[in-house]
């Protein structure tokens, strides 16, 4: 999911300051979504910088049942009914080879994913969430959301844009580091 056009000069963001963001790109090709999912996009992509630079270093940090690693594979399936190429999965979580190769391991081991061959291409193998796997996302993802409705809940609406905006700057400068 991506902010609908329009959203991020709503906020405040020029066009020379968003032009190179992957966000902006994926932007134009989405319609609608509300509110709180364009907020919620902001606030993961600053996250996804974010936690690659300080809390995927230490798991300790975490206030959930799941680790950094789980949490990163799990939203890697961006589709959690679609079976993915794991280059693909890769790209997704922005990691290593040899790491989305463990983290799917270990996902598998927990019976969270499963691997399949491409029925098309018998040497392509996809990956899948299982049912648990389904359920543990939904249910993280749920959890993040109301997190996510209060903090927003207690702004108000220019202090959301302002705070939207600056989320938008720090994670393009994380993606510098």
């Amino acid at each position: 999911m991506i902010a609908p056009s329009g959203y991020y000069s709503e906020i405040g963001i020029s066009g020379n300051e968003r032009e190179g963001s992957a966000m902006v790109k994926k932007t134009r090709t989405m319609k609608k979504l509300d509110d709180l999912n364009a907020q919620m996009i902001v606030v993961r992509e600053f996250m996804d910088e974010f936690y690659d630079k300080t809390v995927f270093q230490d798991e300790r940090n975490l206030s959930s049942d799941l680790t950094a690693s789980q949490i990163k594979s799990l939203f890697a399936f961006r589709d959690e009914d679609q079976a993915y190429p794991v280059g693909e999965l890769r790209k997704n979580a922005r990691v290593k080879r040899s790491t989305i190769t463990d983290m799917i391991d270990r996902l598998e081991r927990d019976g969270i994913a499963e691997r399949l061959r491409d029925e098309g291409d018998r040497r392509v193998v996809k990956v899948r969430l299982t049912q648990k796997g389904k359920k543990i996302r939904r249910e993280f993802y749920q959890k993040r959301r109301k997190e996510m409705e209060t903090i927003f809940s207690k702004l108000t609406e220019q202090q959301k844009k302002k705070l939207l905006s600056h989320l938008i700057g720090a994670s393009q400068i994380l993606r510098k580091i």
